[in-house]
């Protein structure tokens, strides 16, 4: 019996002891801090006239009748399966590498993240967006979908004339990363667009010249969008967040396809017409103010960015089942407008994971203000002080693998403290928080795994073996934990919760290290059990710092 056969005849004990009981039926949690399973009593305390503790402890002796291992703590009723003949099947499924993952489903998933203007290097602020892509990409393949990646670049607009017009014009700075010398390209394009009338006359005009498909004025622009874009990648792939594909904006209107869009929403019965300007008048959607009219050509008859992003997005579906958006909170309007004028075009509209921003201890960053912190600066960082820290964990290690493993430290951190709080919630980012070699970091999980690979080396024996009659508490929890993977798995892909992935990582190492702490491994007579306990966790943890865009070391 698998330990989900075990979990589900549990259940269905309790249910028929409440039905024995005369009670009605009460919420299970499976997931509790004591046991495999807790059914909470506290809603029916009410109804049946009796304080939670009671109606636990009533349950408790009715299911320990049944053969269950039960008990009653604050109104909880925990039960505990008999992991006896439980741990060798479930050491037998990890052993095949597979484990948690997912069957193929099918699905086309398109994935669009980070997308950010062409404009500057990749700032902070905005670090969790290709962070939250990326995991969710590598979470929906290992659930068995079939995952695509993009970057869309705009490279039309004003602020992509805006670049092309410094490059053309300025000179860059003297940083040796090209993106970070091109940003005072566009500095100083973007004051003499506010002072300089000349200036805003050619930038506006070369825009207009996009919009119009010119393509010697296409070229210019998206050639100076892809000189920012190469210092840009630099980045994403030092961050590990690298995309498949880059789908220029550019394309859209010099293949036609905004050409079409315009004609359909036209024809539409919101259409409507201010001064030659046409628009979807979206009043009877509930949208307020002045975005009721969702403006898709200017007065001229050409294109906005919203009709291209609609143009964009009617490509995503011809390539895709599934499209999903990953965006900060800024653009929850500029979605729900979307998805109305897809609607029109009875279309699909994309799903959404939206993302509240990074703030560091000196407050919310700021381009206008001039509070930005690069990403190159913080992946810099990072890795010093993580190589400040293994210079005194390990001065026996060589210099070169040190750096090399310092490096990689300093990525899982930055990605982990990231990923661990949820999306939608904002938060400081802390240095402490993210470098923790004993907390709920990612130099804790991956010291963990790198404990587990040391183990195996040094054990002479091999993992396999029956479980030991008498369990340590310790021993218990580490294979419960184990055993939770594929529903936390689940879940946070069925849900497109990449937060639930940096708890599970922590309690697997923690669990990992108290039973290290209790349980002698080498030399034990269970020594092959508990060798295949670690063997499992080093899988299953690789498999989560996998997910989550973090190294996995065998030493540390």
């Amino acid at each position: 019996m698998t330990p989900e056969e075990a979990l589900v005849e549990a259940e269905q004990a309790v249910a028929a002891a409440l039905r024995k009981l005369g009670w009605p039926e009460l919420p299970l949690d499976r997931s509790p801090q004591h046991g495999d399973l807790a059914v909470i009593c506290f809603p029916v305390a009410k109804q049946l006239r009796k304080p939670p503790e009671a109606l636990a402890k009533e349950l408790a002796s009715a299911l320990v009748v049944r053969g269950l291992r039960a008990n009653a703590l604050k109104g909880y009723c925990n039960v505990a399966l008999d992991w006896r003949p439980l741990a060798p099947e479930l050491l037998v499924q990890m052993a095949t590498g597979d484990f948690g993952r997912g069957a193929p489903t099918g699905h086309r998933v398109l994935i669009e993240h980070t997308s950010a203007n062409a404009t500057g290097p990749f700032h902070m602020g905005r670090a969790r967006n290709p962070v939250i892509g990326d995991t969710l990409a590598r979470l929906l393949r290992y659930n068995g979908d079939e995952v695509a990646t993009e970057y869309y670049v705009n490279d039309m607009g004003r602020q992509a004339a805006t670049l092309a017009y410094g490059v053309r014009h300025f000179a860059p700075g003297d940083a040796e990363k090209v993106d970070h010398a091109l940003v005072e390209c566009y500095r100083q394009a973007n004051a003499a667009l506010e002072s300089d009338p000349a200036a805003k006359e050619a930038i506006y005009a070369l825009m207009e010249r996009c919009e119009q498909g010119d393509t010697e004025a296409v070229a210019e622009v998206a050639g100076a969008a892809e000189k920012m874009l190469a210092g840009m990648r630099v980045s994403l792939a030092r961050l590990g967040a690298e995309t498949g594909a880059f789908f220029h904006e550019s394309q859209l209107v010099t293949g036609g396809a905004v050409g079409k869009v315009i004609e359909a929403l036209v024809e539409s019965s919101l259409c409507g017409d201010e001064e030659g300007a046409k628009y979807l008048d979206l009043t009877d959607y509930g949208i307020a103010g002045r975005n009721q009219k969702f403006f898709f050509t200017r007065k001229s008859g050409l294109s906005l960015y919203t009709t291209r992003d609609v143009a964009y997005h009617l490509s995503k579906f011809s390539r895709c089942d599934i499209a999903i958006n990953v965006l900060g909170e800024d653009h929850k309007l500029q979605s729900q407008l979307l998805a109305l004028a897809l609607t029109e075009l009875d279309a699909n509209a994309p799903d959404v994971v939206f993302y509240a921003f990074v703030s560091l201890p000196g407050g919310k960053m700021s381009t206008r203000a001039g509070r930005v912190v690069y990403l190159d600066d913080m992946l810099d960082e990072a890795g010093q002080r993580a190589l400040a820290e293994l210079e005194q964990r390990r001065p026996d290690m060589a210099p070169v693998q040190r750096e090399k493993l310092a490096a990689a430290i300093g990525t899982g951190a930055l990605r982990y403290n990231i990923l661990r709080v949820q999306a939608e919630k904002g938060f400081t980012f802390r240095w402490h928080d993210a470098l923790s070699f004993e907390g709920d970091a990612a130099p804790f999980a991956m010291y963990s795994h790198a404990r587990c690979c040391a183990i195996l080396r040094r054990a002479k024996g091999e993992p396999g073996g029956d479980p030991p009659g008498d369990r340590h508490a310790t021993e218990e929890e580490f294979l419960r934990q184990l055993s939770h993977w594929p529903a936390t798995m689940v879940r946070a892909a069925g849900e497109r919760k990449v937060h639930l992935l940096p708890p599970y990582a922590h309690g697997l190492a923690r669990a990992l290290n108290g039973f290290y702490r209790d349980c002698q491994v080498i030399g034990a007579p269970e020594e092959g059990f508990r060798l295949a306990l670690v063997d499992a966790t080093r899988r299953v943890l690789g498999d989560v710092l996998g997910l989550l865009g973090v190294v996995a070391p065998e030493e540390m």
